[in-house]
């Protein structure tokens, strides 16, 4: 089936000529036709390779009401542009026994439960399902004569020079080398210009949602700031980030600080790699332990540093028997090295900015080239409401200067890192507690022997 918006003029001016153009004519095509004269149905006599086939594809569109596709059992699923929830739903329900695909082809200006349902948990956009794949591309990338990447213009493609319906002569960038469009840049230009709400052209030029276009941090780029999972070198520098809350998940992110140094606020930094998290339940023990468990798996016992929000790290808590808070439960449960965030007024604006030069391309030495200062790991920061999917949809109210509250608990612990701007310092040695405590009992044995010479033999002089 294919839906798309309105039978009548995008069924009739765009997809049916589109389907007709790719169907040899010895697969004999066979149309009905709704009252307006526009496509219903395709059946194909014959496939590609002249065998009898009797496919059929169904053309609908979205004015149509939600019931009437209910009860068809589908293949194939093409939506030319979302549709509303209701519609997908009950279409949706006809794919069942086959387990069908569905494909969405879409300018992301409407219908955002898509980008909730399907986007969030597309596992090449940091979610958890492998059913669910986007990919997003720019207007320019369909341009026949100019490629944006490289700023080349190619005047053998440019429409002005080329006869009525000649296909561009030169199908790759001579720079790049990857495949040429279909549209001139003027036309793409003559058309953007008029555009003049900038979430709208942003939409429309760069196929980002709509709904997003108040993201915090707009430079992220997900084949520039997520990397490919490794195992953390041991002479690196272990960080951990904690935005604790009593009523929802902890968030506690674990990150790496490398060797390399970097700029951050005209100061000495270094790279950060955030490579794992978890979102512990349950009381601060319990959190202790999966921690605890989290570490021994990244092979180390203590971290440099754990920077726990302030506000609420340091608010007591009173109970029936004692006053407490959780920077001292913590530290009872045998997590070390606490420091408490940077909470002065500004420092929440300021951390908006020192993450956004963490994320920006700094020079590399060893690598010889520039990459952020901040990076993420694909499989380890991955997943509903990790760092990763929190950090891409951290959005601004609307008219407001305040972050919403729904994708900010990562992104705090991101931003508790930056104004700590960790600098590397060479791990020291971990020392096995319990040979420590060997070592110093006997310590006190030989200090408390009357002599030294016969310590261990239980004789005395």
């Amino acid at each position: 089936m294919v839906g798309c918006e309105v039978a009548g003029q995008v069924l009739t001016q765009n997809i049916e000529p589109v389907f007709m153009s790719l169907i040899p004519k010895y697969c004999l095509p066979d149309i009905s036709r709704y009252s307006d004269g526009s496509l219903k149905t395709l059946t194909l006599t014959y496939d590609f390779n002249g065998a009898f086939c009797g496919s059929v594809i169904n053309f609908r569109s979205y004015v149509q009401p939600a019931d009437s596709y209910e009860g068809i059992v589908l293949d194939w699923i093409h939506w030319d542009e979302p549709p509303p929830r209701a519609i997908l739903n009950a279409a949706e329900r006809g794919k069942m026994k086959a387990n069908s695909p569905s494909w969405l082809t879409m300018t992301p200006l409407k219908e955002p439960y898509i980008y909730d349902l399907f986007t969030m948990h597309a596992f090449n956009a940091g979610g958890d399902d492998q059913e669910i794949a986007i990919f997003r591309c720019s207007t320019w990338e369909n341009c026949q004569d100019w490629c944006r990447d490289c700023n080349i213009s190619i005047p053998e493609n440019d429409p002005e020079k080329l006869e009525p319906g000649v296909m561009r002569p030169i199908d790759h960038c001579p720079g790049c080398g990857k495949v040429m469009g279909f549209m001139p840049r003027a036309g793409i230009e003559n058309y953007l210009k008029k555009i003049t709400d900038p979430d709208e052209r942003e939409a429309r030029e760069e196929g980002k949602w709509k709904h997003l276009s108040g993201l915090v941090y707009k430079k992220l780029d997900r084949q520039i700031h997520i990397y490919k999972d490794f195992d953390i070198p041991a002479d690196w520098m272990r960080i951990e980030a904690v935005d604790p809350s009593d009523a929802r998940p902890t968030r506690w992110l674990f990150g790496a600080v490398s060797p390399e140094e970097i700029i951050i606020n005209g100061r000495r930094a270094n790279r950060i790699y955030w490579y794992t998290y978890l979102l512990p339940n349950g009381n601060i023990d319990s959190i202790a332990r999966a921690v605890k468990v989290k570490r021994a798996e990244h092979n180390y016992r203590e971290p440099a540093m754990v920077i726990l929000d302030a506000k609420f790290g340091v608010r007591t808590t009173k109970t029936l028997d004692d006053s407490t808070s959780w920077e001292e439960q913590l530290e009872r449960a045998g997590i070390n090295h606490i420091i408490l965030s940077h909470s002065a007024p500004g420092d929440v604006a300021l951390g908006h900015k020192m993450v956004k030069e963490y994320l920006e391309p700094h020079y590399s030495v060893t690598k010889d080239k520039s990459f952020p200062g901040m990076m993420f790991a694909e499989q380890g920061c991955k997943g509903d409401r990790g760092p990763i999917q929190d950090m891409f949809n951290y959005s601004w109210k609307e008219g407001k200067d305040k972050p919403e509250e729904g994708y900010k608990d990562m992104c705090d612990c991101v931003r508790y890192a930056a104004l700590e701007q960790p600098v590397y310092k060479a791990p020291q040695p971990e020392i096995d507690q319990e040979f420590a405590r060997m070592v110093l009992s006997r310590k006190e044995n030989q200090e408390n022997s009357e002599s030294v010479l016969y310590y261990g033999l239980g004789i005395k002089e």
